[in-house]
């Protein structure tokens, strides 16, 4: 299943900050190939965005496991910081019947 979680701040992010999320990410894949780490800026500040795979479960399942690893590694991230985590669709193809 696909993974995002999204962190935002009000300071540019540094070099060890996009590390950090990579190595949370690292942690709970299932693919270590599927992990890709971005930055957007807006007004507001900077959102951090943290794309991965993991094995396919029910979200619920997994949410607390996913915020404790990234609270874990984001530790010492600055600026105020909101975590946001959700499941995007997987675009693909659908077989016929």
């Amino acid at each position: 299943m696909n993974v995002r979680v999204t962190i935002e701040v009000s300071t540019p992010p540094t070099v060890s900050n996009l590390d950090k999320l990579r190595s949370a990410a690292s942690e709970l894949t299932n693919n270590i190939k599927s992990i890709v780490v971005s930055t957007d800026e807006d007004s507001k500040g900077f959102s951090l965005i943290t794309s991965f795979t993991m094995k396919t479960i029910a979200e619920y399942k997994v949410v607390d496991r996913i915020s404790k690893e990234f609270k874990f590694w984001t530790f010492d991230l600055e600026g105020d910081r909101e975590m946001i985590i959700s499941f995007p669709m997987q675009v693909g193809i659908v077989a016929d019947e």
